[in-house]
């Protein structure tokens, strides 16, 4: 059971959380918990701090963390107590720890990936300790976990891949003792270590996959994403309000819309998939819904569209060169410039003598133009694009799906279209600034209007 940040905001939330981790005791849960709702930007600011060398700033940044992890502890418990007390002594010793590391950053005046995953690893682990000794104070039997004991990757700081093997036994040290006594386990998310022990995370908003990790390790009947929504929807309810849960979904399915922005981490189902366990996406607000039932046969074949996602802020890059045409090699001299600068590529449109892709790391994006424009005649970049994801399977199938999408964006510039011989992703490209309006037109015509027979 994974609670993200919004689901242990505060002490009503937290208490709401174990609430309903309570009544799946029988089920031998176990949790992992996200850092509470922007600590972890707090972090990653007080990280900065350091390194600019502003203890002040560093300190009024660490205070209000600690503060705030404390003050969590007194609403839910009102009293003092043994529990409280241990609780507060974890506290120092997790900002004892914090302090230390972030003097090392002040005194070289940088931070490396190592110290930063070190620094935002803190969040989750102060949220797991308030939500193990928070189970303690309400006489359920909640046990932390330190992430690190249970997971192991590699050593790509910032954005760690699980060691399998090596987690499966780590989860089987760490876990599978406290669920022999019917402990319920309770550690964060985002974390893990490598074999030589260094602290890692597993890239932002990592929980998702640190559930899916463990479950997978542990052989899991399910994993479940506890959220502030009712599952994955047909759309962004803040865009569409009409916008309805969708009961079940393949893998392949919800791989495409986390990959393009849906609540879910893009790499969550990874693990799921190899282990074929089922992912079900839940509301903390709403702990009687169903939810959304990931598996790997998901809904009929025959559904059709399922959801619309959408990647905003991504850039197209156009490439032009006669050069092309009847050549060989050609795609891959310029693949090799992406793969360079470590540029990842979302999609692609190519024609006799044109390759048009989207982007979404735009750090080394001048120095790719550069590269590229010594390869071909023309380059183009075109920032500030979208990315709408028209998702659902055998969409090449039904013809009436792209003229309805087409005809819902009549008059609005489109950038680029892509569909896939999978027929699981209808791609369309326009301006962010007609996003929001592309994305309620699409969504009236696939959901709402009346389908013509």
């Amino acid at each position: 059971m994974k609670f993200g940040g919004t689901s242990v905001g505060d002490a009503d939330r937290v208490a709401n959380a174990i609430d309903i981790v309570a009544e799946r005791r029988h089920l031998q849960p176990v949790v992992v918990v996200s850092a509470l709702a922007g600590v972890t930007n707090d972090l990653v600011a007080a990280g900065e701090a350091a390194r600019a060398q502003d203890p002040r700033r560093v300190k009024e940044i660490i205070e209000g963390v600690r503060q705030r992890h404390e003050d969590v502890a007194l609403r839910l418990v009102q009293h003092k107590s043994d529990f409280l007390e241990a609780f507060i002594k974890q506290l120092d010793k997790q900002i004892e720890e914090i302090d230390t590391i972030l003097r090392g950053i002040a005194l070289l005046g940088e931070i490396t990936l190592r110290a930063r995953d070190k620094v935002m690893s803190i969040g989750e682990r102060l949220s797991s300790v308030l939500f193990a000794y928070s189970m303690m104070m309400r006489a359920l039997p909640g046990e932390y976990v330190a992430a690190e004991d249970v997971v192991i990757t590699d050593d790509h700081f910032c954005g760690a891949s699980p060691l399998m093997d090596d987690t499966r036994a780590a989860a089987q040290r760490a876990l599978a003792p406290l669920l022999e006594r019917n402990r319920i386990a309770v550690m964060g998310g985002f974390i893990g270590r490598t074999r030589e022990g260094a602290t890692t995370t597993l890239g932002r908003n990592g929980s998702d996959y640190s559930a899916a990790i463990v479950g997978a390790a542990l052989g899991a009947d399910e994993v479940q994403i506890w959220t502030d929504v009712d599952g994955l929807l047909t759309c962004d309810p803040r865009l569409v309000p009409s916008a309805r849960v969708i009961d079940r979904l393949s893998f392949d399915e919800a791989a495409e819309l986390a990959q393009f922005g849906a609540k879910l981490h893009p790499r969550t189902l990874e693990p799921a998939v190899e282990a074929n366990i089922s992912v079900r996406v839940l509301n903390t607000h709403n702990p009687a819904s169903a939810g959304t039932l990931i598996t790997r046969a998901g809904a009929d074949a025959s559904a059709g569209p399922r959801s619309i996602a959408r990647k905003k802020n991504v850039a197209v890059v156009h490439v032009t060169s006669n050069r092309m045409l009847g050549a060989h090699g050609f795609l891959a001299r310029l693949f090799a410039e992406f793969e360079a600068l470590a540029i990842s590529v979302d999609l692609i449109a190519t024609s006799e003598v044109s390759v048009t892709v989207t982007v979404d790391e735009k750090q080394n994006l001048g120095a790719l133009q550069q590269k590229l424009e010594q390869i071909a005649e023309q380059v183009e970049v075109i920032d500030s694009q979208c990315i709408l994801a028209v998702v659902g399977q055998n969409l090449m199938s039904d013809a009436r799906v792209g003229a309805r999408v087409l005809e819902a964006l009549r008059g609005m510039p489109v950038k680029m279209i892509s569909l896939g011989r999978s027929g699981l992703n209808l791609s369309i490209v326009v301006d962010d600034a007609n996003a929001d309006a592309a994305v309620q037109t699409i969504h009236h015509a696939l959901f709402e209007a009346p389908v013509a027979v």
